[in-house]
């Protein structure tokens, strides 16, 4: 029985001071200053008559201040309700000041019955801010003795926000009392919060600065597409840093700050699945597009917030089902990428996975905290401070400082390789544009009887076209005139080859040229070459056989020379000679179908009419005016004007 006595005895005691705990005093002690954390009245709803200093608050129940009203009996409640607590303070005729901390989504103010102030989004909208912050309200003190100030807050909360993260007062610390005092708390506070939030806008600014860097790499490397990938990734980084630096401020209402938060996610990670597929050789398939399609569709998250068709833990569930794909086949591939013992996969694995790993992980505590209300204290280790100085670094900072420095350090070393690759690349094309000068004459050979004019225009350093003009002892010509398929050094050396074939075989008849040639070709390399041989005897008599190429022009008109499959694609092929009588003063004209293909601005082609109509002109003529039009490919014209026959010398 004693021992149910001094139990019952401690009870009362303590709903005693409970009961009194609402009114808070600057007369005991003395004190300037007087926290107000304990416990207030409160009462879900909302009516006028609330704030009169006189309405009976007795049969409110009393909850703590500095946590929210949900873990506090009301999970389910969102909209309007008040708390109410009484302060005394001294009549010495000092003001006397309120400091709020944080309430979400705001409040108005009310002190014997009169509105001294409001903080935050203080009545009902679809676009509030997240939290009042930390404010200042003037109490109204009459300096006329002691009195007892009746406060009273009128609090909204927005809906979808309440079971995320709670309703009303969240946090510790409110005080009445001193203005400069108070005021003095009011700055430090924010000097910490603003200290708090450094690491992030450091990581903001960081990742601005690389990702500029990296877009003067792709502005001096314009093929390389993933140089702009990765620029995008941190210019997008850093967009979404400024605008948590808004949201922070309370500038920015959360709705929009969520919208856009998202809308600058979804170039970063779809700039991510291309630099990763660019990176490590990955093809885009049917699940990459459907990956990217996806993480595209998240900013409709924001959307069904706004509208209040989902909770803020429904719209964070919705992000996690469209992003995580995304961070999921990075680590993938990655992952893949090592077991095939790729350099590129093995350098990126650990500082990737890290950082969307984390995120991976963010996600999916966020999702679980809300299901099944574990996992809070996991998410709260990605958050927790690591490093306290210069200012604090968390774990999440720390593995996004680590991302950036290991792409850029794997950029560089990238831009260095292939510069590298492209001095021996140069290298090549100069020896290779060397051997082609001498395999390919710049001047005519002499060639009694006949005027021949030769301009070889190549695309790049070194081409693909090629010609030949082999004078005869018995006073004949051979002209061989060809294109291989492609462009660039592989070409060139496929060039190298015809021509060293041309000038090592005996043949001379067109046919016979034809058929050697695709012998040397056939399994050789991988495309196929075109190429028209004509032999024109001292007394013009013309044999001419062609295998794809285009047919030569005389006097301005095309010649009806039979066509058979290029060179290099059938080892059994076989050609057909046509034979035709030159008059003296006849002119013939071959060329590549760089001419005819020439490509202007507009799109147009130079054409085969404007070709015949400039065919009666110079080799020069004909090169400069294909070459002005727009030159796409190697351009080669040779003419051939024929004198007649000589008589032989002696």
């Amino acid at each position: 029985m004693k021992r149910t006595s001094l139990v019952l005895l401690l009870l009362a005691v303590f709903a005693s001071a409970s009961l009194s705990a609402q009114t808070f005093s600057l007369i005991t002690g003395h004190e300037p200053v007087t926290s107000l954390d304990g416990l207030w009245r409160f009462h879900t709803g909302d009516n006028p008559a609330w704030a009169d200093p006189n309405y009976d608050d007795s049969n409110w129940p009393l909850i703590r201040s500095g946590e929210s009203w949900t873990e506090q009996g009301y999970p389910a409640f969102t909209g309007y309700a008040w708390y109410r607590f009484k302060v005394e303070v001294p009549g010495d005729g000092q003001p006397v000041d309120l400091l709020l901390t944080d309430i979400l989504n705001g409040c108005q103010v009310y002190a014997n019955g009169k509105l001294i102030g409001s903080a935050g989004s203080a009545v009902a909208t679809r676009d509030p801010i997240w939290s009042s912050l930390w404010t200042m309200f003037r109490l109204p003190v009459s300096g006329k003795g002691a009195q007892t100030i009746q406060i009273a807050l009128r609090v909204w909360t927005y809906r979808p926000l309440a079971s995320w993260v709670g309703a009303g007062s969240l946090s510790p610390g409110s005080e009445a009392g001193d203005p400069n005092l108070l005021f003095h708390l009011l700055e430090s506070q924010q000097s910490t919060r603003a200290l708090h939030f450094v690491n992030e806008y450091a990581f903001g600014l960081f990742a601005a600065l690389v990702g500029f860097a990296i877009l003067a790499l792709f502005l001096l490397r314009l093929k390389e597409k993933e140089y702009l990938c990765f620029s995008i990734l941190l210019l997008a980084q850093s967009a979404s840093v400024a605008l948590d630096l808004q949201f922070n401020l309370g500038s920015l209402p959360y709705p929009l700050w969520y919208l856009l938060d998202l809308v600058t996610e979804v170039p970063a990670v779809i700039a991510a699945l291309a630099f990763f597929s660019i990176v490590l050789r990955v093809r885009r398939s049917i699940l990459w597009w459907t990956v990217l399609l996806l993480s595209a569709a998240c900013p409709f998250s924001a959307v069904l917030l706004y509208l209040q068709w989902a909770s803020a833990s429904m719209s964070y569930a919705l992000e996690g089902v469209c992003i995580a794909p995304a961070y999921a086949w990075v680590i993938s591939v990655l992952l893949t990428g090592v077991f095939r013992k790729e350099v590129s996969a093995r350098l990126l694995l650990v500082p990737v996975a890290l950082f969307y790993g984390l995120d991976l992980f963010d996600l999916t505590a966020r999702i679980v905290w809300q299901l099944t209300g574990s996992m809070k204290l996991a998410l709260s280790a990605i958050y927790a401070t690591l490093i306290s100085l210069p200012f604090p670094i968390s774990l999440d900072d720390l593995v996004g400082f680590v991302f950036i420095l290991a792409l850029l350090i794997f950029l560089v070393r990238r831009f260095a390789l292939a510069r590298k690759e492209e001095e021996r690349l140069a290298g090549e094309f100069e020896a290779a544009k060397t051997v082609q000068s001498l395999l390919i004459p710049a001047v005519s050979p002499v060639t009694p009887g006949f005027m021949v004019e030769c301009v070889y225009l190549p695309a790049q350093e070194v081409g693909g076209d090629f010609f030949q003009i082999l004078p005869g002892d018995d006073g004949a010509l051979l002209i061989v005139v060809g294109d291989v398929s492609g462009k660039g050094l592989k070409a060139a050396m496929t060039v190298s080859a015809i021509v060293g074939a041309l000038r090592a075989g005996k043949a001379r008849q067109p046919v016979q040229v034809l058929a050697h040639l695709n012998r040397v070709l056939c399994g050789q390399i991988g495309g196929f070459v075109t190429c028209c041989a004509a032999l024109i005897d001292a007394d013009g008599k013309l044999t001419i056989a062609n295998a794809g190429h285009l047919s030569p022009y005389r006097n301005g008109e095309e010649l009806p020379v039979p066509t058979s499959l290029p060179l290099g694609l059938l080892a059994d092929a076989s050609y057909e000679e046509k034979r035709l009588e030159l008059a003296p003063g006849d002119r013939l004209t071959f060329l590549s179908d760089g001419v005819v293909e020439a490509r202007n601005s507009a799109g147009e082609l130079f054409g085969f009419d404007r070709t015949a109509a400039l065919s009666t002109r110079t080799a020069e003529s004909i090169a400069s005016a294909a070459q002005a039009f727009g030159q796409d490919d190697d351009i080669t014209v040779l003419t051939l004007a024929f004198a007649g026959a000589e008589a032989p010398h002696a």
